[in-house]
């Protein structure tokens, strides 16, 4: 009996490792400077889940971060300070519905509307985000804001971390798949 519950705490204890280890990544600096720039850091508000919103970086003034190394990811960034910095960033919001089972043709006109509303809300695109003049040795952070309602409002929010002030903020549309910066 004591062999068969040490193996079932060995198997559970694998298991557990591979989840919660195993999956995890660490993250690792990257800079766009040339040398005699001043620098500030920006980290990107990432999530894999549902009803989370994500944002990424895809180019910096036409220049893409190359791929990290493996278990790793790129956070912070590192930029030049001091001018208006042009970015491309990847945006995602996946939201989740609920599925009504049965209740026939009810159940089916509540399925439709679920599906429309998550249409309306899910945002999957790359929006170029300007930014004004950072200072030197600052922190900051991008993140993605979904707003409340249908299809929402879809906000691109680059706060100071040291004073959790907003420093900027684009709102953009999308429109199944297109988009327009306002």
């Amino acid at each position: 009996m004591k062999l068969r519950f040490n193996k079932y705490l060995i198997i559970s204890v694998f298991f557990a490792v591979v989840f919660f280890v195993g999956c995890a990544t660490s993250p690792v600096e990257f800079s766009f400077l040339l040398d005699g720039q001043g620098a500030s850091s920006v980290g990107f508000l990432t999530t894999n889940r549902d009803n989370q919103p994500s944002v990424a970086l895809v180019s910096f003034e036409g220049r893409r971060l190359p791929r990290s190394e493996s278990r790793t990811h790129w956070d912070p960034i590192i930029f030049p300070s001091d001018r208006e910095l042009r970015m491309i960033v990847r945006v995602i919001y996946r939201e989740t519905t609920p599925r009504v089972e049965g209740f026939g043709l009810i159940g089916e006109i509540a399925g439709i509307v679920s599906d429309v509303s998550a249409l309306t809300r899910n945002v999957d695109t790359s929006v170029e985000f300007v930014s004004p003049p950072l200072e030197a040795g600052g922190k900051y952070q991008l993140s993605f804001v979904k707003g409340p309602g249908m299809p929402g409002r879809n906000i691109l929010r680059l706060t100071n971390i040291v004073t959790g002030r907003i420093v900027h903020e684009d709102e953009f549309e999308v429109f199944l798949g297109g988009h327009t910066v306002r």
